[in-house]
């Protein structure tokens, strides 16, 4: 099968390699599929997968992480056992200058549109050392599965020419959300991402990385988990070096970035998605974590 999204009204042949499926069952996941990453969401049931010569039992709710050089193979027996939910896409659809090979390069010799990419995509291009999956929450779960939806209903609908941008946008949060839960602890500009800040705060952080796009405020997050402002931001600054309010700020900015970087998307559009007021508040806040302006970025 081929894993690509043709363009409905386009009046010239135009082909993007990126596809979500509907809700299949493990027989119909492919052992291999060579040019695509794949993110995997098991929602229902349990089954032994061998990936590649690994075998890992998989309980859902649970999210897995391939390259295009990953196999799993679910026994015939066990395949109807499972549901999930696919994401596949080629790096390229992210940026035009990515490729397998380019991917792979670190250090100075790596063009800036790969070293920005490679924290987002580091769960698939380590997917070995990261074990392939991480259980999760039901919340955790219905995120992804949210998101996933957004991008089917897109690649499916194609309701204006944005659906390549929008589909897009939907995986960038997808692979930032997955970056937190496989706690990815830094990206190749060494700029601290607090993922990996410590069990006591997990939910917490949790919970910004499922609600960043809502309205989020010290007062809400207290209550959400039965404490004070106080004892929650002086937890939190010791955790993580930063308030909880900056930490949601510095994630929404963070992924706004990519946003820009890797889609058309009008900047208005990109400060709603994040959850900023408007667009001269992501401008403001923007420029004075990058020292530019969105525009400039873009």
């Amino acid at each position: 099968m081929e894993y690509s999204t043709t363009a409905i009204n386009s009046t010239k042949l135009r082909i993007e390699p990126v596809f979500v499926s509907e809700k299949i069952s493990g027989k119909e996941l492919d052992e291999h599929v060579s040019d695509r990453f794949r993110i995997i969401l098991f929602t229902e049931g349990k089954i032994t997968a061998e990936i590649n010569d690994e075998h890992v039992q998989i309980i859902s709710p649970a999210v897995m992480c391939l390259n295009e050089k990953d196999r799993i193979k679910i026994a015939d027996a066990e395949k109807t056992q499972v549901k999930c939910r696919e994401f596949l896409f080629n790096p390229r659809f992210l940026n035009k200058k990515l490729n397998f090979e380019n991917i792979q390069i670190k250090g100075p010799e790596a063009e800036s549109e790969v070293i920005e990419n490679r924290m987002l995509l580091k769960t698939h291009i380590n997917s070995r050392e990261l074990n392939y999956f991480r259980y999760i929450n039901p919340e955790d779960s219905q995120h992804i599965s949210d998101l996933m939806e957004k991008a089917y209903f897109q690649l499916t609908e194609q309701d204006s020419g944005w659906w390549p941008c929008k589909t897009r946008s939907f995986l960038t949060e997808i692979l930032f959300f997955d970056a937190q839960l496989f706690e990815l602890k830094q990206n190749e500009n060494k700029e601290v991402t607090p993922f990996s800040a410590g069990s006591e705060i997990k939910p917490i952080l949790d919970y910004i990385a499922r609600s960043y796009d809502k309205k989020i405020t010290l007062d809400t997050l207290s209550a959400e988990f039965g404490t004070n402002r106080t004892d929650l931001n002086k937890l939190f600054k010791q955790k993580t070096g930063m308030t909880a309010i900056k930490y949601v700020i510095d994630l929404r900015l963070r992924i706004a970035r990519s946003l820009l970087k890797d889609t058309d998307l009008p900047v208005e559009r990109i400060a709603e998605q994040t959850g900023f007021a408007d667009s001269t508040h992501l401008e403001r806040l923007f420029k004075q974590k990058y020292q530019m302006s969105p525009g400039e970025v873009r």
